[in-house]
Protein backbone atom coordinates (compact mmCIF):
# COMPACT_ATOMS: atom_id res chain seq x y z
CA UNK A 1 0.00 0.00 0.00
CA UNK A 2 3.03 2.47 0.54
CA UNK A 3 4.96 1.29 -2.36
CA UNK A 4 6.07 4.39 -4.09
CA UNK A 5 5.04 2.37 -7.99
CA UNK A 6 3.10 -0.39 -9.57
CA UNK A 7 3.33 -2.14 -12.01
CA UNK A 8 1.27 -5.48 -13.37
CA UNK A 9 1.82 -7.57 -16.74
CA UNK A 10 -0.84 -6.40 -19.52
CA UNK A 11 -2.02 -10.18 -20.75
CA UNK A 12 -4.80 -12.38 -22.62
CA UNK A 13 -6.32 -15.33 -21.62
CA UNK A 14 -5.95 -17.86 -24.28
CA UNK A 15 -7.69 -21.25 -23.35
CA UNK A 16 -8.59 -24.04 -26.00
CA UNK A 17 -11.56 -25.13 -23.80
CA UNK A 18 -13.05 -22.87 -21.26
CA UNK A 19 -14.70 -26.27 -19.26
CA UNK A 20 -13.81 -29.51 -17.93
CA UNK A 21 -16.22 -31.72 -16.47
CA UNK A 22 -18.18 -29.93 -14.85
CA UNK A 23 -16.57 -26.82 -14.50
CA UNK A 24 -17.01 -23.90 -16.84
CA UNK A 25 -15.03 -20.63 -17.02
CA UNK A 26 -16.82 -17.32 -17.99
CA UNK A 27 -15.41 -13.84 -18.14
CA UNK A 28 -11.69 -12.68 -17.42
CA UNK A 29 -10.59 -16.23 -16.46
CA UNK A 30 -11.97 -17.80 -19.47
CA UNK A 31 -10.99 -15.16 -22.27
CA UNK A 32 -9.53 -11.92 -20.81
CA UNK A 33 -8.95 -9.94 -23.70
CA UNK A 34 -6.72 -7.50 -22.31
CA UNK A 35 -6.97 -4.21 -19.95
CA UNK A 36 -6.04 -2.33 -23.26
CA UNK A 37 -9.04 -3.69 -25.04
CA UNK A 38 -12.10 -2.27 -22.98
CA UNK A 39 -14.09 -5.47 -23.63
CA UNK A 40 -13.87 -7.28 -20.70
CA UNK A 41 -17.60 -6.57 -19.31
CA UNK A 42 -18.96 -6.75 -22.59
CA UNK A 43 -17.41 -10.39 -22.58
CA UNK A 44 -17.99 -11.44 -19.04
CA UNK A 45 -21.60 -10.38 -19.48
CA UNK A 46 -22.27 -11.69 -22.47
CA UNK A 47 -20.87 -15.48 -21.37
CA UNK A 48 -22.44 -15.28 -18.42
CA UNK A 49 -26.00 -14.85 -20.62
CA UNK A 50 -25.11 -17.54 -23.00
CA UNK A 51 -23.63 -20.28 -20.68
CA UNK A 52 -26.77 -19.50 -18.28
CA UNK A 53 -28.62 -19.95 -21.62
CA UNK A 54 -27.17 -23.32 -22.81
CA UNK A 55 -27.19 -24.52 -19.13
CA UNK A 56 -30.92 -24.25 -19.07
CA UNK A 57 -31.96 -25.04 -22.50
CA UNK A 58 -29.13 -28.52 -22.65
CA UNK A 59 -27.07 -31.23 -20.67
CA UNK A 60 -23.73 -29.62 -19.37
CA UNK A 61 -21.63 -31.18 -21.87
CA UNK A 62 -24.06 -30.18 -24.46
CA UNK A 63 -24.30 -27.05 -22.99
CA UNK A 64 -20.67 -26.12 -22.74
CA UNK A 65 -19.58 -26.94 -26.33
CA UNK A 66 -22.11 -24.78 -27.65
CA UNK A 67 -21.49 -22.14 -25.34
CA UNK A 68 -17.87 -22.12 -27.10
CA UNK A 69 -18.97 -22.70 -30.49
CA UNK A 70 -20.73 -19.18 -29.95
CA UNK A 71 -18.92 -17.34 -28.02
CA UNK A 72 -15.47 -18.63 -29.33
CA UNK A 73 -15.61 -16.45 -32.51
CA UNK A 74 -16.84 -12.79 -30.48
CA UNK A 75 -13.91 -13.39 -28.37
CA UNK A 76 -11.30 -13.93 -31.16
CA UNK A 77 -12.36 -10.79 -32.56
CA UNK A 78 -12.08 -9.04 -29.08
CA UNK A 79 -8.73 -10.46 -28.78
CA UNK A 80 -7.75 -8.79 -31.73
CA UNK A 81 -5.88 -5.69 -30.64
CA UNK A 82 -4.99 -2.99 -32.85
CA UNK A 83 -1.11 -2.86 -34.38
CA UNK A 84 1.47 -2.25 -31.83
CA UNK A 85 -0.95 -3.00 -28.87
CA UNK A 86 0.25 -3.33 -25.67
CA UNK A 87 3.78 -1.92 -26.37
CA UNK A 88 2.24 1.43 -27.57
CA UNK A 89 0.28 1.61 -24.85
CA UNK A 90 3.11 0.37 -22.27
CA UNK A 91 6.05 2.74 -23.64
CA UNK A 92 9.34 1.94 -22.39
CA UNK A 93 11.78 4.81 -24.04
CA UNK A 94 11.07 8.21 -24.15
CA UNK A 95 10.37 7.68 -28.12
CA UNK A 96 7.67 5.60 -26.87
CA UNK A 97 6.09 7.59 -24.37
CA UNK A 98 6.25 10.67 -27.71
CA UNK A 99 4.43 7.96 -29.73
CA UNK A 100 1.99 7.12 -27.35
CA UNK A 101 1.19 10.90 -26.39
CA UNK A 102 0.94 11.51 -30.14
CA UNK A 103 -1.59 8.88 -31.00
CA UNK A 104 -3.76 9.97 -28.19
CA UNK A 105 -3.15 13.61 -28.91
CA UNK A 106 -4.82 12.78 -32.61
CA UNK A 107 -7.51 10.34 -31.22
CA UNK A 108 -8.35 12.80 -28.67
CA UNK A 109 -8.59 15.76 -31.34
CA UNK A 110 -11.63 17.84 -33.00
CA UNK A 111 -10.88 16.13 -36.25
CA UNK A 112 -10.97 12.26 -34.80
CA UNK A 113 -14.50 13.49 -33.07
CA UNK A 114 -15.79 14.80 -36.41
CA UNK A 115 -14.93 11.10 -37.78
CA UNK A 116 -16.76 10.16 -34.89
CA UNK A 117 -17.26 6.20 -35.50
CA UNK A 118 -14.55 5.67 -37.68
CA UNK A 119 -11.87 6.09 -34.66
CA UNK A 120 -13.79 4.04 -32.17
CA UNK A 121 -13.34 1.27 -35.17
CA UNK A 122 -9.58 1.74 -35.33
CA UNK A 123 -8.89 1.83 -32.05
CA UNK A 124 -11.23 -0.73 -29.97
CA UNK A 125 -13.05 -4.15 -31.23
CA UNK A 126 -16.75 -4.10 -31.95
CA UNK A 127 -19.36 -4.56 -28.85
CA UNK A 128 -21.70 -5.70 -30.99
CA UNK A 129 -20.07 -8.55 -32.92
CA UNK A 130 -22.47 -10.97 -31.77
CA UNK A 131 -25.36 -12.02 -32.17
CA UNK A 132 -27.12 -13.21 -28.67
CA UNK A 133 -29.46 -16.63 -28.98
CA UNK A 134 -32.74 -16.00 -27.43
CA UNK A 135 -33.30 -18.81 -25.00
CA UNK A 136 -36.49 -20.12 -23.36
CA UNK A 137 -37.66 -17.93 -19.89
CA UNK A 138 -37.39 -20.40 -17.38
CA UNK A 139 -40.57 -20.71 -14.62
CA UNK A 140 -39.46 -18.59 -11.36
CA UNK A 141 -39.72 -20.65 -8.14
CA UNK A 142 -42.67 -20.64 -6.23
CA UNK A 143 -42.55 -20.27 -2.31
CA UNK A 144 -43.83 -23.63 -1.28
CA UNK A 145 -40.88 -24.51 -3.75
CA UNK A 146 -38.06 -22.65 -1.63
CA UNK A 147 -39.69 -23.66 1.29
CA UNK A 148 -41.41 -19.84 1.73
CA UNK A 149 -38.77 -17.88 1.32
CA UNK A 150 -37.23 -16.05 -1.46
Amino acid sequence: DDAPLYFDAVGQARLPSWSSGRIALVGDAAYCSSPISGMSTSLALTGAYILAGELAAHPHTTAFARYDAVMRPYVDQAQKLPPGTPRIANPRSRAGVGVMNTVLRIAASPAAARLGGLTSKLFTPPADAIDLPTYPTLPSASPARTGGQR
